[in-house]
């Protein structure tokens, strides 16, 4: 899938241009995980039941990876258009 909308403006530079200067170092790796999946996904099926990245659904529609205890990668499927849109890096807490 593509990745259409970043919110988060250290996220899209990291998606856009590789540079992870604006992430906190400790997420880079797992992020670089998860982004991967995305985009390689082709229906929302496929993280649907990941467990180990505690994927749920939001009440906007919207779906959370958890990334650190305080961090979430939240973004919105489009299967028909095959993509991801509003991706962002939330702060939980």
């Amino acid at each position: 899938m593509k990745i259409v909308s970043i919110r988060h403006k250290g996220l899209a530079r990291f998606v856009e241009k590789g540079d992870a200067s604006k992430l906190d170092r400790r997420l880079v790796a797992k992020l670089q995980v998860q982004i991967t999946f995305l985009t390689g996904m082709s229906h929302s099926d496929e993280f649907r039941d990941l467990a180990f990245w505690k994927a749920h659904q939001l009440s906007d529609d919207r779906w959370s990876f958890h990334v650190t205890a305080n961090f979430r990668l939240t973004f919105a499927v489009d299967d028909a258009a095959q993509e991801i849109r509003i991706l962002d890096l939330e702060d939980y807490h």
